[in-house]
């Protein structure tokens, strides 16, 4: 039990209300017919690849950088939707000062408990530059508890961040890689207190495994063109993340 002492526990209280409310709001977000919805992404284009063994030494996890425009895929898997609900679609580049907090944000936040104090600064000058009315955000997240919560992959190491795959003991049953993507889908809307957080979409809370995967001589060395074949599978991973997300806004005349 706490207890709230003197003559301005009624005020302290209150304050700490509307910080909390200026933080998360789970309620869907309502917006005006026109209402400009800006889209950014702040997710490296990297696919990871992880494989699990029957011991320890035979385990091994490699990162790839691919030649993929993740902004163009996040735009792609939002736009007929924004666009039949009657929104205006802005796309955003990432700003630096989104980038040098994205740590503290997007890995180290904790977004049950609503806004990272660290993301409300560049997400409001985003909002206010662009005269936004709300704001779609895609992002890294750990493998952990923080992010995933009780469904974190436990066969996947906690720092695993953003899209891959498994191979291994821990891929599909029917020998295939496992796709995984450890992102946060963002909805954040403008209020007097700040940016407030209305909805967010867990990536590794959907599953998709590389049906067309042909095993190479070398799993250590998967060629840089079969990671190609990947596009498509994480766009459809995206797009069911993106119309979770999206089934939060309700829009009015």
């Amino acid at each position: 039990m706490i207890k709230v002492r003197g003559p301005g526990r009624y005020l302290v209280l209150l304050l700490f209300s509307a910080q909390v409310a200026a933080a998360f709001d789970a309620t869907p977000l309502h917006l005006a017919r026109g209402a400009r919805v800006g889209v950014v992404s702040s997710l490296d284009p990297d696919i990871t690849h992880f494989h699990s063994g029957r011991s320890i030494t035979d385990a091994f996890l490699h990162t790839e950088r691919i030649n993929w425009s993740i902004g163009s895929m996040l735009l792609d898997a939002v736009q007929e939707r924004v666009t039949q609900m009657g929104l205006v679609l802005v796309p955003l580049g990432i700003i630096p000062e989104l980038s040098h907090v994205r740590e503290s944000c997007f890995l180290n936040g904790n977004f049950n408990k609503g806004l990272p104090k660290d993301c409300a600064p560049p997400l409001e000058h985003l909002i206010t530059e662009n005269q936004l009315q709300a704001i779609i955000v895609l992002a890294p997240g750990l493998n952990n508890s923080a992010h995933g919560g009780s469904s974190r992959r436990k066969e996947l190491p906690d720092y695993v961040r953003g899209w891959g795959f498994m191979t291994g003991t821990s891929g599909a049953p029917d020998g295939k890689p496992s796709l995984f993507s450890m992102t946060e889908l963002l909805l954040v809307a403008p209020s007097p207190n700040g940016p407030v957080l209305h909805a967010r979409e867990w990536g590794a809370n959907y599953e998709i495994e590389w049906s067309s995967f042909v095993p190479p001589p070398d799993l250590k060395a998967i060629p840089l063109p079969d990671y190609d074949q990947l596009r498509p599978f994480f766009a459809a991973l995206l797009g069911r993340q993106t119309s979770r997300l999206l089934d939060q806004i309700q829009v009015g005349p």
